[in-house]
């Protein structure tokens, strides 16, 4: 099937081709998640499109958020299970809050966005500037902080952190109200399309300079008593997300194929989206998986980014 036809017929006749029979009999239980604007709502969309939850037995009550407000439902039990940064599962653990990844959504696809004449060539450049950022929930806050030990500094007193929702932190960047963007895909592929701006560091990039493997950003979270109670449903859930996954990054088409919902309106967009989007997912969830992805959060502890590293399990496969 080439492209053309692939985005007319949304593919589904070939994933029906290759998917599984039900797990179970019957209609499934709805299973509320918290999903988002952004590619975690791409990995929830592809699900839809490739009819994944027949395959996998699920019927998923996808509730689109931005990505602060996703992870506060899961956080406030709005929703069975949903996107959250794995730095802050280990953080809120702290606090009480028994918050288990149980699979891989996002490797940290956070990029710190400036103007094309902005002087800042390095992270360390922006200090004392005004620097947008979702709020300190979010794994892009988290991120942004161990970055900052990392390099000796500390993200809250030697920059300054504007905090708000996504389209409020692009109008400030477009505004000049803050000299720097850390935001994640698509926004910046966005960002990048209309060619008045350029990135400074990705994350994913500077994490992985000093000898490290991607670094697992968000996950599909849930609290523990949840997981215990529902863990088969659970489990399916973990495979199923995992499969849009894989399909995402062997499929550019199908990026193409949700660029409505992605808010890709021109064709740089699109062609940017397509060689820059597939890149942010993880195929894998294994042992090896939950260990690389224990990194960042021993780094944030070592910092002292966070208390200690949880000693209860932080992430889990499911079998």
């Amino acid at each position: 099937m080439n492209r053309r036809a692939f985005l007319r017929t949304g593919a589904a006749t070939a994933a029906l081709a290759v998917a599984r029979p039900r797990v179970g009999l019957g209609q499934p239980a709805p299973l509320s998640f918290g999903s988002t604007t952004g590619a975690v709502g791409l990995v929830t969309q592809v699900i839809r499109r490739l009819d994944l939850e027949r395959k996998y037995d699920l019927k998923l009550d996808a509730r689109i958020l931005d990505p602060a407000a996703a992870e506060k439902a899961v956080l406030l039990r709005q929703v069975d299970a949903g996107v959250f940064p794995v730095l802050t599962a280990a953080d809120v653990r702290e606090k009480g809050q028994d918050v288990v990844v149980f699979a891989p959504l996002l490797y940290i696809h956070i990029h710190l966005v400036v103007w094309s004449d902005s002087p800042a060539q390095t992270f360390a450049d922006l200090r004392g500037k005004r620097i947008g950022v979702l709020d300190k929930v979010s794994g892009a806050y988290r991120g942004l902080q161990v970055l900052a030990a990392h390099g000796g500094l500390d993200f809250e007193r030697d920059f300054q952190p504007v905090t708000g929702p996504p389209p409020a932190l692009v109008t400030f960047l477009q505004r000049k109200q803050v000299d720097a963007l850390a935001i994640h895909e698509p926004i910046v592929t966005k960002l990048l399309a209309e060619g008045t701006f350029r990135v400074v560091m990705g994350l994913n990039d500077e994490w992985k300079k000093a000898g490290k493997g991607d670094w697992l950003f968000v996950g599909a979270g849930a609290h523990r008593d949840w997981l215990t109670k529902n863990r088969a449903a659970a489990k399916r859930l973990a495979d199923m997300l995992l499969d849009a996954e894989r399909q995402l990054t062997r499929n550019p088409d199908l990026t193409e194929a949700e660029a409505e919902f992605l808010g890709l309106k021109t064709k740089a967009e699109i062609a940017l989206a397509r060689q820059r989007v597939p890149r942010i997912f993880p195929t894998e969830w294994n042992d090896a998986a939950v260990a690389a992805a224990m990194e960042p959060v021993r780094e944030a502890a070592r910092l002292g980014q966070i208390k200690q590293v949880p000693t209860h399990e932080l992430l889990t496969v499911l079998r």
